[in-house]
């Protein structure tokens, strides 16, 4: 039997009650580079009354970009959030046996809404100013007592905390090392760097981790979900940020002067808080992204593919002249 059926069989098996358990329309769905989500409708019928579930489903990758995945992490991180003010979608099952439908997988409530484009350009708008509201929203949440004291590195919990910095590398770290890219150079260097010099100021907060306007879904001119939560992290506000302006120098965006970009303008404007530092967050994202493009299929180039031109470039306007090659 195709996947369907097994995870219509799975699902009937843990709903002994229902009369029908049948998985409807499937359809995939517009999602990022990295993860697998697919639309579905479960059909649950039970004393002659049927209803339809409109259900997204996740399941683990065993490669990508952003390997390892773990989709159990991103479940309790969507769990942990139905407490707090992020407008996050419900999550609804979490298996972590791959023999169910092939892999390990969670389900999810359907929302709908609108992507935005990953680059703006030119003025603000409404919508840019809801997205920056909502990554405000979830900086602003209060993680130990959510229940994402888990996100910290082994260890680090407690009396130990660790920097923001040092809290939120240890997973990029883990996927250089899993791409085969650790001992890179360029790799090491920025990671030294970053160590000598993070802010004084650097606080600890909930990251979203990729907060590109493709995982923020909108109607009208609010954010009604945020999604793709495989990056989340606690670390300081702004490595959200200077992820987003990483992305713009990479994919063909304008990055503005030291690390500034529409989106931290707007998130300035949102909070009454300006930010400092910019520079410093966005060769932090670039750190990440030299990892993300290397998942990309630069293992076997040794690093030397599309995209690192437009980082060491980037790099030394941010940094300084040794980072051009």
């Amino acid at each position: 039997m195709d996947w369907r059926e097994r995870l219509a069989a799975y699902l009937r098996a843990r709903l002994p009650s229902a009369d029908r358990v049948d998985v409807g329309r499937v359809s995939a769905m517009p999602s990022g580079a990295s993860n697998d989500t697919v639309a579905l409708d479960l059909v649950v019928e039970c004393d002659g009354v049927s209803m339809t579930l409109p259900l997204v489903l996740r399941p683990e990758r065993r490669d990508g970009i952003l390997a390892p995945y773990d989709v159990g992490r991103q479940f309790a991180v969507m769990r942990a959030l139905a407490g707090t003010a992020v407008p996050a979608p419900t999550v609804l099952w979490y298996e972590p046996d791959a023999a169910a439908i092939g892999a390990p997988f969670y389900l999810m409530e359907r929302v709908r809404g609108e992507t935005l484009p990953l680059f703006w350009y030119g003025s603000q708008t409404p919508r840019l100013a809801a997205a920056a509201r909502a990554l405000a929203t979830i900086h602003a949440v209060d993680w130990r007592a959510a229940g994402l004291s888990f996100l910290l590195p082994e260890g680090t919990a407690g009396a130990g905390l660790r920097s923001p910095l040092e809290c939120e590398m240890p997973q990029w770290r883990a996927r250089a090392e899993h791409l085969g890219v650790g001992g890179h150079p360029q790799l090491v260097a920025l990671g030294q760097y970053l160590a000598e010099h993070e802010p004084t100021d650097a606080r600890h907060a909930f990251l979203h981790g990729d907060p590109n306007p493709g995982n923020y879904l909108i109607e009208g001119d609010e954010v009604v979900a945020v999604v793709d939560w495989e990056l989340a992290a606690i670390g300081d506000p702004r490595s959200d940020l200077g992820f987003y302006a990483a992305l713009l120098t990479v994919f063909g965006g304008m990055p503005g002067d030291d690390g500034t970009t529409l989106l931290s303008t707007a998130y300035e404007t949102a909070t009454g808080r300006t930010l400092g530092d910019l520079a410093y967050y966005e060769a932090l994202g670039l750190y990440k992204m030299m990892v993300v493009l290397a998942g990309w299929g630069g293992r076997s180039a040794g690093m030397g593919f599309f995209g690192m031109e437009a980082v060491s470039r980037r790099l030394s306007t941010l940094l300084g002249p040794r980072w051009a090659g």
